[in-house]
């Protein structure tokens, strides 16, 4: 099946602006849109081999933010994303009924931006991490390889080990750069890569090129980041509400496909306005 171009393009270059800006976010913004009208195996793995050369892009950006901290971290978080994009992958391989598996997708991708929106923390220390970590990015890197979205639990993980923001972009573009390389791996030996990817992700070249130069120039200019970084999880939540309904009026009666849209939305609101309130505190 061929995909639309135009739609295609439009998606890949608002879903590229938040990964300019922060070094993650594409996918996350990128497949809630793109399931409403194709499958998780005909656009994992375009989106993945676009993602390889934005989390490489990234990498080169932030290599000058990395420290210590940030490199024991992403050392002993790598082995889960690694070995959890590829049993990813082969999920991805076997999978079935796709509508039912859209609503997998949208069920646990809503509550992670969800969880981020809320600004949730808990730290877990560094020698603990070396510990743990690997069992930690386990769940993220096969979350990887079935949706190619990793974006908001590692944002959680990440943002709970004290890194600076600058610290915080390269540990998470080292992590994506490896789930995603070993995640094309995994998609070539399992023919879920075909040729036809690379078509697209040469056509869509330039809207990705222009949306991360658009977004790393917003990163930039933009005196408060985190009232961007807070809208884009807003769309990104909003839209993943729309395409659970969306999905979930094929499984269950039509009659109640709106609920979980109109529930999702409440909730983001409701945190919206309690980060507003927040936000103007501190201003005061």
């Amino acid at each position: 099946m061929m995909l639309d171009l135009i739609y295609l393009s439009v998606i890949i270059f608002i879903a590229s602006i938040p990964t300019g800006a922060f070094a993650y976010g594409f996918s996350s913004t990128a497949t809630p849109l793109l399931l409403i009208r194709y499958t998780n195996k005909q656009i994992s793995p375009i989106l993945n081999f676009i993602e390889m050369f934005q989390n490489l892009t990234n990498v080169i950006l932030n290599f000058k933010n990395y420290s210590i901290r940030s490199l024991v971290f992403t050392i002993f978080g790598t082995p889960g994303v690694l070995i959890g994009s590829i049993v990813g992958a082969y999920i991805l391989k076997i999978s079935a009924n796709e509508t039912l598996f859209k609503v997998i997708v949208y069920s646990i991708l809503i509550p992670l931006i969800l969880l981020q929106a809320a600004g949730f923390r808990k730290e877990i220390g560094l020698e603990k991490w070396k510990k743990i970590g690997y069992l930690v990015t386990f769940p993220v890197g096969v979350l990887y390889g079935v949706t190619t979205i990793s974006g908001p639990p590692l944002a959680l993980i990440i943002n709970n080990q004290g890194l600076t923001k600058q610290e915080f972009k390269f540990a998470i573009a080292v992590l994506r750069t490896v789930e995603s390389v070993s995640t094309f791996g995994a998609y070539l030996t399992l023919g879920i890569f075909n040729p036809q990817v690379i078509y697209y992700a040469t056509v869509t070249s330039p809207a990705v090129i222009a949306g991360m130069l658009i977004g790393i120039f917003m990163g930039n200019v933009i005196k408060h980041k985190e009232d961007f970084r807070r809208l884009v999880m807003s769309f990104d939540s909003w839209i993943s509400g729309y395409g659970l309904s969306f999905n979930l009026a094929k499984v269950v009666d039509y009659g109640v496909w709106y609920w979980p849209m109109t529930a999702i939305i409440a909730i983001d609101l409701y945190l919206l306005l309690r980060y507003i309130k927040g936000r103007r505190r501190l201003l005061k």
